[in-house]
C-alpha cells in the first residue's frame, strides 16, 4: 500500500498538475483604472464551478481538453464573458495573460443584446499558445460598438 500511494504522489499527482494552464487577467474600466470588487463566475461547460471577488487581477489554473466561460460582473457596469477553450492545448503551454475592460452601464442600452462572450480564447498549433480569436473578437467588438452608439 505504500509503494502505491508513493507511486500516487511521483507519478500522477504531478501529470494532473502539469495538466493545466494559467489565465491570468488584469481588471479596468474604459479610463483604464484598475478595478475593485469585480465578481468572477467561472463555468465549465455550463456548470458553474467558482464565483469570487477579485480586486485589479485575477487567475485561474484551468485544465485541459474543457471548455469554460469567464462572466465577469461589478455594479454599475455591463457585464461581461470571455469563452476559453483549452481543448488542443499543451501540457506546456506558457501562462495566458490578458486584460479584461468593463464598460459603464448605459441609460437606454439593452444589455441581452451585449450577452454573447466579448472574447473566444483558444489554444492555437501554429502558434504554441493560447491567443484570442481575433476575427471572432472583432466582430462582436463591431456589435458591441453599433449597440453601445445607437443607444447613446
Amino acid at each position: 500500500m505504500k509503494r502505491f500511494l508513493l507511486f500516487t504522489y511521483l507519478f500522477i499527482f504531478p501529470m494532473l498538475i502539469f495538466s493545466q494552464v494559467n489565465f491570468t487577467g488584469y481588471l479596468v474600466d474604459e479610463e483604464n483604472n484598475k478595478m475593485r470588487d469585480v465578481t468572477i463566475n467561472l463555468y465549465e461547460d455550463n456548470n458553474l464551478v467558482s464565483s469570487d471577488k477579485w480586486a485589479k487581477k485575477f487567475s485561474y489554473d484551468l485544465e485541459l481538453e474543457k471548455y469554460y466561460t469567464l462572466e465577469l460582473i461589478k455594479e454599475g457596469f455591463i457585464p461581461k464573458r470571455v469563452a476559453i477553450s483549452t481543448f488542443e492545448g499543451d501540457k506546456g503551454a506558457d501562462p495566458f495573460m490578458f486584460v479584461m475592460e468593463l464598460l459603464k452601464k448605459r441609460e437606454g442600452v439593452d444589455e441581452s443584446d451585449l450577452d454573447f462572450p466579448s472574447a473566444l480564447i483558444e489554444y492555437k498549433k501554429s502558434k504554441g499558445s493560447f491567443n484570442f480569436n481575433v476575427p471572432y473578437s472583432k466582430s462582436i467588438k463591431k456589435e458591441q460598438s453599433e449597440v453601445l452608439n445607437v443607444e447613446d
